[in-house]
């Protein structure tokens, strides 16, 4: 009896109506993967388009590559990735969305980190429209790392928290869960991971093209003409509720350097949410679209940062770093 070695890489790719966009983000995955060590799974969480047949259609061109799994009733992003963990046999772990691309090379030059340092966590770059590449890390990065502060610093300090930019052994996934029904899951999920990672690597080169769809939930929330929609910001507020007591416990004593880049990424999410938020006030001032006030979020945010905001506001003028204490004061102005 044959036995078959369970795959290096499982590629994760959550599926709801991408007809459009799949069948370039599969053969881009097909096109460069080993058929033996990479096993791609694609989810379909009962979308409404005909992404399901093309999900089918694509296993039968590609027999014993693509394996297709499909939820009964649709329930969401958080709960598909958390399926498609379950379905994942590899030994690493890539998850990518059905409308973004691998770029040539990726899996490549994955490999050859892996087999040379095989490390816990791998983070790469990404490319999209009009810009050459986003930075996922500080640094130069081609090298293996041990520094766990130095990880979380750094991926605080860049705001990349997607997890379809990091390559991530299996195992560190044992306990951790997308929050189901939430926005934002990459900032429940992706910093506990990297208080698992004893080692990882910074590959500094494109590896995924990421495509910006109108109507996602990232253009709803940047674009000045969409109102506030309190559901997703409350789940931005709530997405690193209990952090600060998990560096407390990882630790010991939090470095200084990492609470300063967690409470800068916090400070800067309540930033913008306090702008969007004053935006929508009607003639008289109050918020029109926006159920709870201000200081709702204000509590949620400063209970997920190590620093608080005035205290961030402190260090903020010792750096030199006007720009951002003259946004921290005015997002902290009383309603």
């Amino acid at each position: 009896m044959t036995h078959n070695p369970a795959p290096w890489l499982s590629i994760l790719v959550p599926v709801y109506n991408v007809e459009s966009y799949l069948r370039e983000c599969v053969e881009s995955i097909l096109s460069q993967a080993d058929s033996e060590g990479v096993e791609t799974i694609l989810l379909d969480d009962c979308s409404t388009d005909g992404s399901l047949n093309l999900c089918q259609q694509l296993s039968d061109e590609f027999p014993g590559r693509v394996s297709v799994v499909r939820h009964e009733q649709n329930q969401g992003i958080s709960v598909t990735r958390n399926s498609l963990l379950a379905e994942a046999k590899g030994k690493f772990t890539w998850f990518l969305d059905s409308d973004d691309y691998l770029l040539p090379g990726a899996v490549a030059r994955l490999r050859a980190i892996l087999d040379k340092n095989d490390p816990d966590l791998v983070i790469c770059n990404y490319a999209k429209r009009r810009v050459f590449f986003k930075r996922a890390f500080p640094g130069r990065g081609g090298r293996m790392e041990h520094d766990q502060s130095k990880l979380v610093a750094g991926v605080f300090q860049c705001r990349k928290m997607h997890v379809w930019l990091k390559i991530v052994r299996r195992s560190l996934w044992d306990g951790i869960e997308f929050p189901a029904g939430k926005h934002f899951e990459d900032m429940a999920t992706t910093p506990h991971l990297l208080l698992r990672a004893k080692s990882y690597y910074y590959a500094p080169q494109n590896w995924i093209y990421y495509r910006i769809r109108a109507g996602s939930i990232m253009s709803s929330l940047t674009s000045t003409g969409d109102p506030f929609n309190a559901d997703k910001y409350d789940d931005i507020a709530s997405s690193l509720m209990g952090y600060p007591a998990a560096l407390q416990s990882h630790f010991g004593e939090i470095p200084k350097d990492v609470a300063y880049r967690v409470a800068q990424f916090v400070a800067k999410e309540y930033t913008n949410l306090a702008k969007r938020y004053r935006a929508q006030g009607a003639e008289d001032g109050e918020p029109r679209a926006a159920v709870k006030p201000l200081s709702h979020y204000r509590e949620k945010m400063e209970a997920s940062s190590p620093m608080a905001f005035e205290a961030l506001r402190s260090e903020y003028l010792k750096r030199g770093r006007l720009w951002d204490y003259f946004l921290l004061s005015r997002a902290l102005k009383p309603t």
